[in-house]
């Protein structure tokens, strides 16, 4: 009991709260680059084999938005705990063991987060100083490419120290066989006859 209400009070910090609104955000947002790419594609290919008059442009700013929404979408599929991880040996691990290998992860992706997003920066002034375009029929600069990696990182960054300060307050992370979505509501069906009882 006491945990739940210490992870309450953990997740009402307004720092915390702002940066999981902000994934959320950007999650949108990058549902609706998805549904605008769709269209996109739709209308080139009726305007390449009905009207015979492909675009110019389909191509280049499909690509420029996919990258936009794969790298904007990453601190929410971290948030969500939607990445790709190995759980054979956590899913019988300890609970010391599971906050143990999730704190390390965090720690890893921050880490990992924080030199992309310094690397990222450094490309994007050189694309900037240079004047570098992509080589397509736009010839769009290549900094409206780059500057996704720096967003994109920075707010998986961001979103990882959070998770990280989050931690010790919550329940241990479980993990099953079936998937992680499974563990929770298995979790949370134990929590509810627990308290039944």
């Amino acid at each position: 009991m006491q945990n739940d209400h210490t992870d309450h009070s953990a997740s009402r910090l307004k720092p915390l709260r702002v940066v999981d609104w902000v994934a959320e955000a950007c999650g949108q947002i990058g549902y609706f680059m998805v549904i605008a790419i769709g269209l996109m594609l739709t209308y080139e290919v009726i305007a390449r084999y009905v009207f015979l008059a492909p675009t110019q442009w389909t191509q280049d700013i499909a690509v420029t938005l996919q990258i936009w929404f794969t790298y904007l979408g990453m601190a929410l599929a971290l948030k969500q705990r939607q990445m790709i991880r190995i759980t054979a040996f956590l899913a019988i691990a300890p609970q010391w063991m599971r906050y143990v290998m999730e704190a390390l992860a965090l720690v890893v992706i921050a880490a990992f987060s924080a030199v992309a997003t310094v690397k990222g920066y450094d490309m994007f002034l050189d694309s900037i100083e240079l004047g570098r375009r992509q080589p397509t029929m736009l010839a769009l600069p290549n900094w409206i490419a780059e500057i996704p990696i720096v967003i994109g990182f920075g707010l998986l960054f961001v979103q990882a120290c959070a998770d990280l300060i989050r931690l010790p307050f919550g329940p241990a992370p479980s993990f099953s066989p079936g998937g992680e979505h499974d563990a929770e509501s298995i979790e949370a069906e134990a929590d509810v006859q627990g308290q039944r009882s």
